[in-house]
């Protein structure tokens, strides 16, 4: 099955697409490569995206944490504490900033190298 992540690479948030047997094997190589993974992809071998469609200016909190790789939602709210991340004001969900997201992406990217 064909499944679909989130990834920060150069401090930019991208999506891929993978195979995978079964979702727990999905979510051990998204995990593998940082990625948070999003679920079966919309249609084998397509993009969820098409291109050339703009990206979001802000995510819910839930988007968030898996473009952060997996980060759980009590580390998303401190660091909206902290004002590492940014959150749109006036609006009745928590959104938080592209902007944001990558600035954070860049600041924590670190290569990637298996496990020993």
């Amino acid at each position: 099955m064909i499944y679909s992540a989130i990834i920060p690479i150069d401090g930019r948030i991208r999506r891929i697409t993978f195979e995978a047997a079964d979702e727990e094997d999905a979510r051990l190589l998204a995990a593998k490569c940082g990625a948070g993974i999003e679920g079966p992809a919309a249609q084998p071998g397509v993009l969820p995206a098409t291109p050339g469609t703009p990206e979001p200016l802000a995510y819910d909190a839930q988007t968030a944490c898996k473009l952060l790789g997996g980060v759980s939602y009590t580390t998303l709210w401190r660091w909206v504490a902290r004002g590492e991340l940014d959150r749109v004001s006036g609006t009745r969900h928590v959104l938080i900033t592209r902007k944001s997201l990558e600035r954070k992406c860049r600041v924590t990217e670190k290569p990637w190298s298996p496990r020993s």
